[in-house]
């Protein structure tokens, strides 16, 4: 596909007719009205089918060969009868920018180079001259390294009619930002002749830091000769006016010249008025002959021999007797009434040749016999660049050419590294940093390419800056120096040169046989792993200083003892620091080989750079693929396991194999606690021991109740009660043997020192998003559990931000990562890779094919007219309090003051009533709920309904009870013992409505009797949302799932559910996805765009 161009909306808008078609244009594209496209890459044109109100039409845009768009046409009647585009090139257009393309990206900075230069007596004051001017031509363009590129907008705008063709030229220059130019010829003059310049705030030109390409130089040369010259034939009586000086109007002759120099740089467009079928070549100012190049230039050179003398001479057009000018801006000569333009380099170049003819009186130039040999390989070539050299063939019997072979030699002694090029023709050596030559020369002249040997130079230069120049050998010293050009340089030349290394200057590269730097094994007596760093000739004391070096991030290479240089960023290297970094290894404590826990390795089984034993493999893959291991379900269980519960139940045996605890993290409603109980039998009924469940206080019973259904052989003791009633319970438990004992999160927080001395074989933590606050009583108190392996189950391991996860580990793989502030610096990737043998997720779409579908609707409510007025008072307060804090730079510590403002609009979008008791007008929301639960009774479905604030729910309980809907009804006073007796009625089919506290409901509940799901109103966490969802649309459920989310317009409720959509994206990026996205809990920028502050 061909370069295109993307057209930003302001352009658009310009091109269009007028506003109202650049709206309906893009009326257009939004509601896709482009149906079909194709490509003509020969012409290279993109056609287009839109869709009109009455028909179809074509739109075509074709492109320039760099991607600037050239023209457009469309087949509708206005395109035909208006200038300008029609509606649907518009949409064209816009549908264009939103097509992917490959861009083709070149090097706009050339690398940095110098020149050398030779000095030496010359037998000829002419010749010195000849050899200046082809030695200040071939200096071309030195160095531009470290400069930034000056970025031009060259507009050609064509008004073409039937009685007239004008074209006009319009610039713009910056770099991020462009500035339209007021006065063209002033500031091209300024920008060709290096003159600095500020356009703005944002842009100030320097040429000692900014730089123009070749091409953007090229049309700036072209446009300020075309204005020299015919504000010249102006003043001799030509109709060209230039009284309005931000465009430049181009002669309808030079217009096909202008745009092939504007078709190579990356700013070039062209612009019609009205687009035309053609653009001729009709020229208004016949009588001017225009030429570019060399190619038409009526003078050459010629080189003769005459006795012993050789005679360079200037043959054609005779200048003496012509009209002879040099316009150097425009890099113009005139010659007998003829314009002919020229780069800046063959411009200077042609001048300094005339001139020097026009010196010596238009005479041939004598050369003895001594000077032939410099002038064939040092002017000759250059002045043959612009002009025809013509020899006589007695010059040429007397002269040969041989290929050039370039060498380079290395050698290092003395902490010092030396470098020598070396040019060879055929017989003859040459060593340019002394321009000395061998003497083995014949009686023939060698015609050298002495421009060539310049380029290699100076591309040698490059890589080699800090050198002194001894004899005819570079000398570089220092480390870093010498270290650059051995691992960045020498590959680089060796695509040009023939490299001859020394035996010493071959040991500065650090070369390792063994692929693999890094081996690991397990060690069976300690069940450690064992780490072994294969790093040949690198002695154990050198690692601490390797590792710290590698650590600091502007180090590329270190000097080992030995005197052989390391290249730090070469990938063995990098995976060095990335083992160092995942197994939290500290420089002082490196050694060649290391044991460590063997968690902290089980991140390197897809290591490809990593050597790992057998052992290791068995063992990583034994929990990266538990499906295979031979674990056989307990004898005991009540049901038939689904394949993906049966793998859980293997993983979690393969993790408690090696002693280690992990997140089971499957999607709500697929059976984790059926999974854990399963586990904790088959662990039960191998060894006994003790067993300890911390969960939420409302699923206390629930827990009780599963193992009784699942795993009736054990009973479960339940530590609840007053204070004295516990301490009895957990006495009892200190000394029984074995068993197992389900206590709550508050509780566990209160009786933790009863806990002290009791090991569990394995602890399990039941939504244990309950512990993500490590500074929390319950978070402290679930660390001090002793257990040999400890098991979190989650369906939202994360809710709000990293953070949370790494106190979620440090619970149940404690060392995994090291301190929270190390844990913080460390890529989503890694993190991901880290915990990956540690947590297992799985979808409901990914293991449940029989599970319903679940349909989640928005619906989009209006605000009642005096509900409205409360909500748009209470806003502007909340505002004006939200602005009277960012004032006084007060806003963090009086963040909870702005959250219960906000729930305060959260409320009024419910009920306005649950902030003014007087309200005595309607609320939207509730009278929409009211016309869906009788839609709902109509049609046989069984609401499960939940709001966060309880009121509300007493308001809907009230509207319930006059219109004798009958419900059940569930919050944080419902009694334990009776949630279980609630859901299992309401399953069975008693009553058709169950209403629900967000908070009390949205966990530990199996409500798969119903088949509908309403959220009345928004919470700023979406699992919490999702949790209450997936109490229905879960394991068991029959029926089609339908969620409906009721967001009131235009209100926080509408933010809220975009901020939602956020937060969404943090488990995938982690727990599944390993994508690098990483999402904060409510922050100060989220509150301020809650309440619209932008």
């Amino acid at each position: 596909m061909f370069k295109k161009q993307f057209f930003p909306e302001s352009t658009i808008k310009s091109l269009a007719t007028n506003k109202t078609v650049f709206n309906r244009g893009q009326a257009l594209y939004d509601d896709g009205a482009v149906k079909n496209l194709g490509v003509d890459e020969e012409d290279r044109t993109i056609v287009f089918h839109v869709k009109g109100k009455a028909d179809h039409y074509k739109t075509q845009i074709s492109f320039l060969k760099n991607g600037v768009a050239r023209k457009y046409h469309c087949t509708c009647p206005a395109f035909q009868q208006y200038s300008g585009a029609c509606k649907h090139v518009v949409c064209s257009m816009l549908h264009l920018n939103n097509i992917k393309k490959d861009e083709l990206k070149k090097d706009e900075k050339p690398p940095k180079s110098t020149s050398k230069q030779t000095a030496s007596s010359r037998s000829s004051a002419v010749l010195q001259d000849l050899k200046q001017i082809a030695q200040t031509s071939s200096v071309h363009h030195l160095s531009i390294i470290n400069k930034e590129r000056v970025n031009f907008e060259f507009v050609l705008n064509a008004n073409i009619t039937s009685f007239n063709k004008q074209f006009e030229f319009y610039l713009r220059v910056g770099v991020d930002h462009l500035y339209v130019i007021k006065n063209i010829p002033y500031i091209i003059g300024q920008l060709l002749d290096g003159k600095a310049h500020e356009f703005g705030k944002q842009f100030a030109f320097t040429p000692s830091e900014f730089y123009i390409t070749d091409e953007d130089r090229d049309v700036l040369e072209m446009i300020y000769m075309i204005y020299n010259m015919t504000r010249s034939l102006t003043q001799s009586g030509y109709e060209i006016s230039y009284t309005n000086k931000n465009q430049i109007e181009i002669p309808e002759l030079y217009v096909p010249q202008l745009l092939e120099k504007m078709q190579v740089t990356e700013g070039g467009f062209i612009r019609f008025d009205r687009p035309p079928s053609s653009i001729t070549n009709v020229s208004n100012l016949e009588e001017i002959q225009f030429d570019h190049g060399t190619e038409d230039f009526p003078l050459s050179c010629s080189l003769s021999k005459q006795g012993t003398r050789f005679y360079f001479d200037l043959q054609g057009h005779d200048p003496r007797e012509s009209t002879l000018r040099f316009y150097d801006q425009a890099h113009m000569i005139e010659l007998d009434h003829h314009f002919y333009t020229f780069d800046q380099q063959h411009y200077t170049l042609m001048k300094n040749i005339i001139e020097l003819f026009k010196d010596n009186q238009y005479q041939a130039i004598a050369l003895r016999n001594i000077d032939l040999t410099e002038f064939l390989s040092e002017v000759y070539p250059v002045i043959q660049s612009v002009l025809d050299v013509k020899m006589d063939s007695d010059v040429q019997k007397l002269t040969f050419k041989e290929d050039i072979q370039p060498e380079l030699y290395l050698d290092y002694e003395n902490d010092t590294l030396l470098i020598e090029p070396v040019f060879k023709y055929g017989a003859l050596t040459v060593h340019p940093l002394s321009d000395q030559e061998d003497s083995n020369q014949t009686e023939k002249i060698m015609v050298r390419a002495i421009e060539t040997e310049a380029k290699l130079l100076r591309y040698l230069q490059q890589f080699i800056q800090a050198s002194t120049v001894v004899e005819s050998k570079w000398e570089i010293s220092g480390t870093q120096e010498i270290s650059y050009i051995i691992y960045n340089g020498v590959p680089e030349f060796s695509e040009i040169f023939d490299i001859y290394m020394s035996d010493s200057a071959k040991r500065l590269r650090y070369r390792r046989k063994n692929n693999q730097p890094i081996s690991i094994d397990v060690n069976p007596d300690s069940n450690l792993l064992e780490i072994s760093f294969n790093l040949e000739d690198i002695s154990e004391d050198e690692l601490p200083a390797i590792i710290r070096q590698l650590n600091q991030t502007n180090k590329q290479f270190h000097k080992l003892s030995s005197g052989s240089i390391l290249n730090l960023q070469s990938e063995e290297f990098q995976e060095l620091k990335k083992a160092t970094s995942r197994l939290d290894l500290k420089a002082d404590d490196m050694k060649e080989h290391m044991q460590v826990p063997l968690y902290k390795g089980l991140s390197f089984l897809e290591d490809a750079n990593v050597e790992k034993s057998e052992q290791f493999i068995q063992m990583t893959k034994s929990l990266l693929e538990p499906k295979e291991q031979n674990f056989t379900i307990p004898n005991g269980i009540q049901t038939e396991l689904r394949p993906y519960q049966e793998v859980g139940f293997k993983w979690l045996k393969a993790l408690d194999a090696y002693q280690f605890g992990g997140v089971l993290a499957d999607d709500m409603g697929l059976g984790k606690t059926l999974q854990i109980i399963t586990f904790i039998l088959s662990k039960y009924n191998e060894q006994g021991g003790k067993y300890l469940i911390v969960c939420p206080s409302s699923v206390l019973y629930n827990w009780q109740y599963e193992f009784k259904k699942f795993a009736p052989s054990l009973n479960p003791e339940i530590i609840t009660g007053n204070i004295e009633e516990r301490q009895e319970l957990i006495a009892q438990m200190k000394k029984a043997d074995d068993g197992i004992w389900i206590t709550s999160y508050p509780l566990i927080q209160r009786d933790g020192e009863l806990y002290g001395d009791i090991h569990f074989e394995t602890a399990v933590l039941d939504e244990s998003q309950n512990v993500k606050n490590a500074s929390a009583k319950t978070t402290k108190a679930v660390h001090r559990v002793h257990a040999t392996n400890k098991f979190a189950l989650s369906g939202t391991p994360i809710e709000n931000n990293l953070d949370e996860l790494w106190t979620l580990f440090s619970i149940v793989q404690p060392g995994l990562f090291s301190d929270k502030s190390s844990f913080k610096q460390l890529e989503t990737d890694d993190i991901s890779v880290r915990i990956k043998p540690f947590v297992l997720r799985r979808l409901k779409g990914q293991v449940l094919d029989d599970l319903p579908e679940k349909t989640e609707t928005t619906e989009y409510i209006e605000l009642e007219s005096e509900q409205k007025r409360l909500y748009q008072a209470q806003l502007k307060v909340i505002r004006n309090e939200v602005q009277e804090l960012l004032d006084q730079e007060n806003f963090e510590s009086n963040s909870i003051r702005v959250l219960a403002g906000m729930t305060r609009l959260r409320q009024i979008c419910c009920h306005p009533s649950l902030v003014t008791d007087d309200y005595d007008g309607e609320s939207a929301k509730l009278e929409r709920l009211m016309e869906y639960l009788q839609e709902a009774k109509e049609n046989g479905k069984r609401v499960v309904l939940f709001s966060q604030f309880t009121k509300m729910l007493d308001i809907i309980k009230q509207k319930l009870s006059e219109i004798d809907m009958d419900y059940h009804y569930l919050d944080g006073q419902t009694k334990k013992e009776d949630r279980l007796e609630l859901t299992a009625r309401f399953n069975e089919g008693e009553k058709d409505l169950f209403l629900i506290s967000l908070k009390a409901g949205g966990t530990g509940i199996n409500l798969t009797g119903g088949d509908t799901v309403i959220l009345y109103d928004s919470w700023w966490n979406p699992a919490i949302e999702d949790q209450a969802a997936d109490r229905v649309h879960r394991f068991g459920q029959k029926n089609a799932v339908q969620v409906l989310r009721l967001i009131s317009r235009g209100t926080i409720e509408e933010r809220i559910n975009e901020l939602q959509e956020k937060k969404r994206e943090l488990i995938d990026s982690v727990i599944e996805t390993g994508a690098n996205k990483q999402i904060s809990s409510l922050s100060k920028e989220e509150i301020l765009r809650l309440l619209d502050f932008e």
